[in-house]
């Protein structure tokens, strides 16, 4: 009877170690699910006259008219931390800070700066393929 019964408990471990392996929950799933992660565009850079960043990947820069967005990647789980050291850095920097607006998925922040006419936006979200990461979404319109 207690073979019969160690038959079944290995049964069942192995169904769920098995199950697991299939759904991608083993202990290394936020490692898998980090394979995706976005890779520094040489071209990227950061809009004039923004502070930069230590240990971000810059990638995806594009401009739009006088618009220029760069996204960054940072290795954090804090999105409001992020966004709150770069606004005490764009302070430094001499630009005003026209708001802020914290949700449990993101944080922002609107920022200009005169003469000329400068305003942007930040935007800090943890990314959602990879745990233990962070997008920031720079926006700067001249």
């Amino acid at each position: 009877m207690l073979r019969a019964m160690t038959t079944k408990v290995s049964a069942v471990l192995l169904g769920a170690v098995a199950l697991a392996a299939c759904s991608g929950t083993s202990g290394n799933s936020s490692k898998a699910a980090c394979t995706g992660l976005p890779t520094a565009d040489p071209v990227a850079v950061m809009p004039a006259g923004l502070p930069a960043v230590d240990g971000q990947v810059l990638y995806e820069p594009s401009t739009q008219g006088k618009t220029h967005i760069v996204y960054g990647l940072l290795a954090t789980t804090d999105f409001v931390k992020v966004r709150d050291d770069y606004v005490t850095a764009l302070k430094a920097a001499g630009w005003k800070i026209d708001g802020t607006d914290q949700e449990s998925v993101e944080a922002e922040a609107q920022f200009s700066k005169f003469p000329p006419l400068q305003t942007g936006t930040l935007k800090v979200a943890p990314l959602a393929t990879c745990p233990g990461h962070v997008t920031i979404r720079y926006k700067l319109n001249l």
